[in-house]
């Protein structure tokens, strides 16, 4: 069975997000033999995760042997919880550290910025945040961190110090979306050993 790439999009985003599409397009352009998933994912945390694990469970019972994951903002996150839980390796880029420190400011309505879906959030979600964190990292060369230090949204020096035993990219300016993240997608396959 061929190995599978799963995109793990961010907070308030879909599977139609710029990057998740990127990486499709250029996946078939390459024609590298590889399955990729990107779901669209529930703006309630637990739910996200739960599906995460539920394509991860059902990818393996199926005979899948490779699994790879890419996490972006809060995927970095989510794909750093699911990574520790079923010893995966994962790219994050510009990921979320600690991210119920970061959505507390989205407490009550929101509207998702990719599919227009209002949504709640609220303390319990906050919990469920606090509950997938991993500290500290049982397997920190599992990841590889990508950062850009202008990051509008995060502060890259915090993900920088959590995963500091894991390898790291990091590119001064660039943004929260990561400018020409495509460029490193033949070494991102390679680092989650999807590719030779």
């Amino acid at each position: 069975m061929r190995p599978l790439l799963l995109y793990i999009h961010g907070f308030s985003s879909s599977a139609l997000s710029e990057k998740a599409v990127a990486i499709g397009r250029l996946l078939q352009e390459q024609q590298h033999p590889i399955d990729y998933l990107a779901p669209s994912l529930s703006n309630n945390p637990g739910e996200a995760l739960a599906s995460i694990q539920y394509i991860i469970e059902n990818e393996q019972q199926q005979g899948r042997q490779v699994i790879g994951l890419i996490g972006s903002s809060l995927g970095g996150f989510m794909a750093t919880t699911v990574a520790e839980r079923y010893q995966l390796k994962a790219a994050l880029i510009n990921p979320a550290v600690r991210a119920y420190d970061l959505l507390v400011n989205y407490l009550g309505d929101n509207i998702n910025t990719s599919t227009g879906e209002a949504f709640v959030l609220d303390q319990s979600h906050m919990q469920q945040l606090l509950d997938m964190e991993c500290e500290p990292l049982t397997s920190p060369k599992n990841y590889w961190l990508m950062v850009q230090t202008a990051d509008e949204t995060l502060d890259y020096r915090k993900a920088k110090a959590y995963y500091h035993q894991s390898p790291q990219l990091i590119e001064e300016g660039g943004n929260h979306r990561f400018d020409n993240f495509e460029q490193h997608l033949p070494e991102v396959l390679r680092f989650l050993q999807l590719i030779e």
